[in-house]
């Protein structure tokens, strides 16, 4: 039966932008895509990533080193970042204050001022730092201070934006989900623009730093994003010293990947402050309060896993350290979830893995060319 469109029907014209239209099977053939970091696991490319953090822990100053270390093209707490422009728009900090910061963190990087020129920073303390404003209707509007940004990354070729913080920057009542899609929705529109990553700073509601979830006080910050982290001081949520009286380093931190669309969650980082900069503390006194059984656990299953990825490719690790086929240092140089642990993790995950059994170190060759690999033996034991 036919149906004819009412007279009084509203126009189809509202001046919308036009549908982006997949058809799939053009996809046959094609080679997939892969997926774009800046930083593997943690920062994808094309979205928005929340870095929470209560005040005082130092997430901006981490922030901070992470633009520094993708400008300057070096590791960031002993991992590989993309080499890319950096902009950072700092709503809390003057301009005297970021150029202490960033001279301790040019310190502990060993590099100078005059190696920054693909890093620009914005200092925005007094200012009105809006990026969207609502109407009555509650739809957003992007601010012209959101333009001046946009425009300001695509003339300088900036790849990875940071915004300190939300509070300075959204407008709405983060009570209404519509409000706070709509002011990540323009963020992940920045991020597509400049074809990389926008990094979002906020603090966590008391409920999230309650819980150790640090998430804010609504959830539609934590549904909207793709990403967010969790950087704070390591105990028990509350801030008190552990359960099991283990004195805390009133130095370390954690950084934890809390949720992540396109990574495995619950990795943890342990990071220390150290004369005005944040350096890789796995193997720091106290650290095992920061990692804990599940990310040792994580690690060894990685360990598991990258070994067999490896052994597939014909390549065979041992239990050597100074070699090149050293299992923790091959596995972090030639498998992809191996780097977001450190060499000592995987060194002390090599450790257990041989005393549960789950591999051992065998060798093969005549006794003048005698050499020794890890090999497999228990993918999954009982109980595992």
């Amino acid at each position: 039966m036919d149906y004819e469109t009412p007279r009084d029907a509203p126009s189809a014209d509202f001046s919308l932008e036009p549908l982006n239209i997949i058809a799939p099977a053009a996809w046959e053939g094609r080679a997939i895509p892969e997926r774009e970091w800046i930083w593997d696991g943690w920062i994808p490319v094309g979205t928005v990533t929340a870095l929470y953090g209560d005040g005082g822990t130092g997430k901006s100053l981490l922030a901070l080193q992470f633009m520094t270390a993708c400008a300057a093209g070096l590791p960031f707490l002993g991992q590989d970042v993309k080499q890319v422009k950096a902009l950072g728009v700092f709503c809390e900090d003057e301009e005297n204050e970021l150029h202490r910061r960033l001279a301790s963190i040019n310190g502990a990087l060993g590099i100078s001022f005059a190696e920054l020129d693909d890093l620009r920073l914005v200092s925005r303390v007094g200012n009105e730092n809006l990026l969207m404003t609502f109407a009555a209707d509650g739809h957003g509007v992007p601010t012209p201070f959101f333009s001046q940004i946009l425009n300001a990354a695509r003339d300088f070729g900036a790849r990875l934006i940071v915004i300190d913080t939300a509070a300075d920057t959204f407008a709405g009542n983060e009570n209404i989900r519509p409000q706070v899609r709509q002011f990540i929705a323009l963020l992940t529109r920045l991020a597509q623009a400049i074809g990389g990553a926008v990094i979002l700073l906020a603090h966590p509601s008391q409920s999230g730093k309650a819980s150790g979830s640090g998430d804010g006080g609504s959830t539609a910050w934590n549904n909207s994003v793709r990403s967010r982290l969790y950087f704070k001081r390591p105990g028990q949520p509350d801030g008190k010293e552990p359960a099991s009286g283990e004195p805390v380093d009133p130095d370390l931190r954690v950084l934890s990947r809390l949720k992540a669309n396109y990574a495995a969650t619950g990795v943890e980082l342990p990071v220390k402050y150290e004369r005005g900069a944040f350096i890789d503390a796995s193997d720091a006194p106290g650290a095992s309060i920061v990692r804990g059984p599940q990310r040792d656990r994580e690690a060894e299953e990685v360990f598991m896993s990258g070994l067999a990825e490896l052994a597939e490719k014909n390549f065979r690790c041992n239990v050597h350290k100074g070699q090149a086929n050293f299992a923790p240092k091959a596995l972090r140089d030639k498998t992809r979830e191996a780097g977001a642990f450190s060499e000592i993790e995987l060194t002390a995950a090599m450790n257990r893995l041989i005393q549960a059994g789950r591999i051992t170190s065998v060798e093969e060759g005549p006794a003048s060319r005698r050499r020794s690999f890890l090999k497999v033996i228990a993918p999954d034991l009982p109980g595992t």
